[in-house]
Order: structure tokens, then sequence, then C-alpha cells
């Protein structure tokens, strides 16, 4: 999760957001204010990529905190507490995005991919 996260989707939506911010500038070059829509789009995105970003962090953390424990009840234990919260924390803010990234951006099957075109 850590790398698909760090390695696939910050970077699409990253890549995203700048056609975004392209398409902006582009149509109020034109002397036409009305990319409103565009803008919000922009916006909204920029924020769930900041809440993936440091739900992305505290992932990592807990990880690397796990992977220093000792084996056995505690460190499985751990994990069920801190880590596979931060996972599920790390997934609300991607399965939002997923949602309004467009198809071409996103490096990942969609779940509608998954059910309408496999």
């Amino acid at each position: 999760m850590i790398n698909i996260a760090s390695k696939q989707i910050i970077p699409a939506v990253i890549r995203y957001t700048r056609e975004l911010a392209e398409t902006v500038t582009a149509i109020r070059g034109t002397g036409i204010d009305e990319a409103e829509v565009q803008a919000d789009l922009l916006q909204e995105c920029s924020l769930l990529l900041k809440q993936t970003r440091d739900a992305l962090r505290e992932l990592i953390r807990t990880d690397d905190e796990a992977a220093a424990m000792a084996e056995g009840a505690s460190q499985a234990g751990y994990y069920y507490r801190a880590v596979v919260p931060a996972m599920r924390a790390l997934r609300d803010p991607v399965d939002r995005l997923e949602k309004i990234v467009d198809k071409t951006f996103w490096p990942l099957p969609s779940y509608g991919d998954l059910i309408f075109e496999v």
C-alpha cells in the first residue's frame, strides 16, 4: 500500500492537478473568467492530495514502528491497533480521488473497471 500510494497514486494525481491548473490558466488567458468548475476540481484534488500525503506519512511511521518490534503477539496487536487504522486513513482520500481523477491519469483499475470491464 505504501509503494502504490507513493509511486503510483500521488504522482498520477500530481499530473492530473497540473493538467487542471494548465486548463484554468488557459481558459482565463482567453479572457473568459469562468473556469470555476475546473478551479474547484483543482482545489478539491489538491486538498485530497495533501490528505493522502499526510496519511501516507502516518502509515509509514506506524509501519516502521511495527517492523522494529519483536515478532509475536505484541507486534500483531500493534498492526491491528495502529497499522490497519492508518491504512484505512490512507484509503479514504485515495478512494475519493479515484472518483474524480480522470481515468486516463488513474494508474490502477477502478472499481467500475473491475466490475464491468473484466
